[in-house]
């Protein structure tokens, strides 16, 4: 009987290790992550605006291509570069990763490079979605005023050419 006890303590002091040694270690670590530049949490927060609408597609008479209550969120993603969220009620929502920060001249105008996502785009005659490759051609962010100015492109496949978004922090102004 003492055996059997001693028997059983050991696999149940086995399974416990066992268990305790297999535990979350594919959780990725901050170390894992990489390092997260200081000039990309600089810039992360959500901005408020405007923005130009520039393409072939729609006529400017038609549409003055001018759309206020705009948003651009930048976040760190898991990897440490920034993702890009922005949000018009009218066309859409674009979602950029892959972005860096960075501020060469040291002057707190951080530039905003790289990246490619996709436009999830509402069509304004049909009321359906259509999802087109975008990037982010450049945008420049000065954290502490809350400002930023950025351009995306959308890229339509299908024979619309491309659309370009002119993002501006602030209030709209008067049409003309």
């Amino acid at each position: 009987m003492k055996l059997k006890n001693i028997f059983m303590l050991m696999a149940l002091t086995l399974g416990a290790s066992a268990f305790v040694a297999c535990g979350d270690d594919d959780e990725p670590t901050p170390q894992d992550q990489g390092t997260i530049s200081e000039a990309n949490k600089a810039v992360v927060g959500v901005y408020e605006g405007w923005t130009q609408l520039k393409t072939a597609y729609i006529p400017s008479e038609t549409n003055p291509g001018r759309y206020a209550n705009d948003t651009f969120t930048l976040a760190l993603s898991d990897g440490g570069s920034l993702v890009a969220t922005f949000q018009d009620a009218t066309w859409g929502t674009a979602t950029i990763t892959g972005i860096q920060a960075t501020d060469e001249n040291a002057d707190g105008l951080y530039e905003l490079q790289g990246g490619e996502g996709s436009f999830v785009m509402n069509n304004i005659r049909t009321g359906k979605t259509e999802t087109f490759s975008c990037k982010l051609e450049n945008a420049v962010v000065n954290p502490k005023a809350h400002e930023m100015s950025a351009v995306i492109s959308a890229y339509m496949e299908v024979g619309h050419g491309n659309m370009t978004f002119a993002f501006q922090t602030g209030e709209m102004p008067a049409v003309d």
